[in-house]
């Protein structure tokens, strides 16, 4: 059965871009589109797809960062991966926080689009490359220490194993990679992040690689 996907933007051309793109894979189809946060929720709602694909500045009374957030508080919620031309921070931390699954550039579609689609199905996380860029440069960047002490306290229980796997899912990794670099299987991949989602209250691999990031852990004495 194929994978249903919503497709969420507001700008047409962008629109029937991303629908060119989807309709390419016989493994997926579009089922149906939205051109604001509010229409977007009431297709969630209508149409139950298992993908929702959301841009994160549309028109209207909220963003599409405040629909990942509502349609995340609904009843068996569908996987959402923010899409955007912006490669701003806000936006960025916003989304993950939010509960969606990956963070892709537009500019990226034609080549992130479609594995980025199967990897969210699959539970991996998937974001574009320069989004993954900035997110670890701004971890690098000052904050205030009671932000790190109240990052570290989300994470203080989490194995080595369970950082180190959250570490390389906040630089890009799928399970599959993180799976071969760890000399592991990717099942065991899997369990950890849902075992590390568990303990921190992640809703996703991608917000708990976050979490781990704000933490500022020095991952070289973590083996």
């Amino acid at each position: 059965m194929a994978i249903q996907v919503l497709i969420v933007d507001d700008e047409t051309m962008t629109l029937r871009n991303l629908e060119a793109i989807i309709k390419a894979d016989p493994t997926l189809n579009v089922a149906g589109t939205a051109t604001n946060a509010i229409d977007a929720i009431q297709q969630v709602r209508a149409l139950r797809p298992d993908i929702v694909l959301m841009d994160l500045y549309l028109p209207g009374e909220f963003d599409g960062v405040e629909a990942i957030r509502r349609i995340q508080n609904s009843f068996n919620p569908p996987k959402i991966i923010a899409a955007t031309s912006f490669d701003l921070e806000s936006y960025t931390r916003g989304a993950l926080e939010a509960g969606a699954v990956g963070f892709i550039l537009k500019n990226d579609a034609e080549t992130l689009l479609i594995p980025a689609i199967h990897s969210a199905v699959e539970g991996d996380p998937i974001v574009s490359p320069q989004t993954t860029v900035r997110l670890i440069r701004s971890f690098l960047q000052p904050t205030t220490a009671p932000e790190i002490v109240r990052a570290r306290e989300r994470i203080r229980s989490l194995s080595d194993r369970e950082l180190q796997v959250a570490h390389l899912i906040g630089h890009g990794k799928v399970y599959k990679q993180i799976a071969a670099e760890l000399n592991i299987a990717p099942d065991t991949v899997k369990s950890t992040v849902t075992r590390a989602m568990q303990k921190t209250g992640a809703d996703n691999g991608a917000q708990l690689a976050f979490f781990v990031g704000q933490a500022r852990l020095d991952m070289d004495e973590v083996q």
